[in-house]
């Protein structure tokens, strides 16, 4: 009953899956089964131009992992795929669907629902999904009224395989943003789990493993579970967007959780120790040394590029450039200062020309392109940066309220949240240590050149998105403003103005970390 974690070059990947030396006690590892295990894949290609992640780098490894072992590999996807994406804008999910539909034909699939396989309201995105997969769909507390009968019946709950002489069990769970009138769901996730366990013991199943999109600390309290239900070994999760590891121990399920866009992965061999279901973890790097596999590239990834050019003629057209590079990563931009948040949070606070902002905030979530811009700058990265409209209005607050309702508002969850917030006119610092609502330790505004203290009781003009002005990710805006402005223009064209104007001079921008944001418990 041991767990080893190592991160693996993509380029020893075969070989350590043979030849990587367990402790002692975990000698007799015997595996069973292997999956390969993904979450929150947006796109059917890879990012950073090519040079990391991406589903047809996810086949080569499943192909990898299948030679080195001479036995079938599955797929475990933690949920989010079908939305929100610029493809999926146009295609409605269908080029993910053909995407997992190759992996599948080269290693079994077994996906469970993610909140954004619900993000339209309107059920036929989601229903002509499901009919058009070729491989399972499960959500054990979603039930489905699409009034599309069989794209309803085939969202199933809990399922069994049988591999190298295991029977292991799979329960699934996931949540929803937001109430949608085709899809009821149940939100007692650690109970619900508990009866799924209990009935895949009945069923006399080997060990147990959870598919969840899930918040981390959901989780954690379901492979708390353990303790009463030995046979639960593993939470292969979703939702966050990092790498995530809690090892097995006597009382808790081991839980790993990938990078969005599968720029590392894991994979997982179930087998026994000493007559005990046990596993083995490998975090593995899928960067430009791992191959993407020339049949999906051909029959996937060009496909659908070629198609997206069709409806999009200037996708590839440069509206911009920059000098320096600039990591927009969800890694980034919802944990720390961007340079493309900054910029962004900059143009923000031009949105209303005749009552300009003294600062501006944007939550990270609103940054959806979760890749790096460097040299050229195209249409298709401010396209991708933008899932929703995002439109800007103003508030006016005082000091005291801009840092304790807005700033600690954006650094009181945990890592990876969307609430996190790009700015622009201000610097701030904090300390997740501390408690919530009392992490934020300084504040500064821009005047002119030079940087004053946030004054609690003068009153600033801040630029915010609608999403937050609406009261998205709980910010309270309207609860303490003493005057307001209605969103109006969208940052994309306000964006797009500043980089084809810069652009049509000759000019490039160059944003910089420059400490806008500082994080004291930061590795240094």
């Amino acid at each position: 009953m041991t767990t080893v974690r190592r991160i693996l070059r993509p380029r020893t990947l075969a070989c350590a899956l043979l030849l990587a030396a367990l402790p002692a006690r975990a000698q007799d590892f015997r595996a069973a089964a292997t999956f390969v295990q993904i979450n929150d894949v947006y796109r059917i290609d890879a990012v950073e131009n090519g040079a990391a992640g991406g589903i047809g780098r996810v086949v080569t490894v499943a192909e990898r992992a299948r030679r080195a072992t001479g036995a079938p590999v599955r797929v475990l996807h933690a949920g989010d795929f079908i939305a929100p994406s610029l493809e999926s804008r146009y295609f409605e999910g269908q080029q993910m669907i053909d995407a997992l539909n190759f992996v599948h034909a080269r290693a079994p699939v077994i996906a469970v629902a993610g909140n954004h396989e619900f993000d339209e309201r309107r059920p036929g995105m989601l229903a002509n999904a499901i009919k058009a997969s070729r491989f399972p769909w499960l959500a054990g507390n979603v039930r489905l009224n699409t009034g599309d009968a069989a794209a309803d019946r085939r969202l199933g709950a809990d399922t069994v395989i049988e591999s190298g002489g295991m029977r292991i069990g799979i329960f699934t769970l996931t949540f929803l943003d937001s109430p949608r009138e085709y899809a009821t769901w149940d939100t007692a996730f650690v109970a619900l789990a508990e009866r799924s366990i209990q009935a895949l013991e009945a069923r006399g199943v080997d060990a147990i493993v959870g598919l969840t999109h899930l918040d981390l600390s959901v989780d954690r309290q379901i492979a708390a579970l353990r303790g009463a239900h030995p046979k639960l070994i593993w939470i292969a999760g979703g939702h966050e967007h990092f790498l995530i590891h809690d090892p097995l121990t006597d009382s808790t399920a081991a839980i790993t959780k990938g990078d969005s866009n599968a720029r590392r992965i894991w994979q997982v061999a179930l087998g026994r120790s000493g007559g005990r279901p046990a596993l083995r973890a490998d975090s593995v790097v899928l960067d430009a040394s791992v191959p993407i596999d020339p049949t999906y590239l051909r029959d996937v990834q060009q496909k659908w590029a070629a198609r997206m050019r069709e409806k999009v003629p200037f996708f590839d057209q440069v509206i911009g450039r920059t000098e320096t590079r600039m990591d927009a990563s969800e890694e980034v931009v919802r944990n720390e200062e961007s340079a493309w948040g900054s910029w962004l949070a900059d143009q923000m606070r031009t949105a209303f020309p005749t009552i300009p902002a003294d600062v501006a905030v944007l939550n990270g979530g609103a940054i959806r392109i979760d890749d790096a811009i460097t040299g050229e700058i195209r249409w298709e990265h401010l396209a991708r940066t933008f899932g929703f409209p995002t439109r800007v209005g103003l508030v006016w607050l005082r000091g005291r309220d801009l840092r304790e309702t807005v700033l600690e508002r954006g650094v009181s969850g945990g890592r990876g949240e969307g609430r996190f917030l790009q700015v622009s006119g201000l610097r701030f610092a904090f300390d997740r240590s501390r408690p919530a609502n009392q992490r934020v330790t300084s504040v500064e505004i821009q005047r002119g050149g030079a940087w004053e203290p946030l004054d609690d009781n003068r009153v600033y003009i801040v630029a915010v998105p609608d999403y937050l002005f609406s009261g998205g990710d709980g910010y309270q805006f309207h609860n303490r403003a003493i005057l307001s402005v209605p969103p109006g223009a969208d940052l994309r064209l306000i964006a797009f103005d500043a980089l084809s104007a810069a652009y049509a001079n000759g000019q490039a921008i160059g944003p910089r970390v420059e400490g806008r944001i500082m994080d004291a418990g930061a590795r240094p």
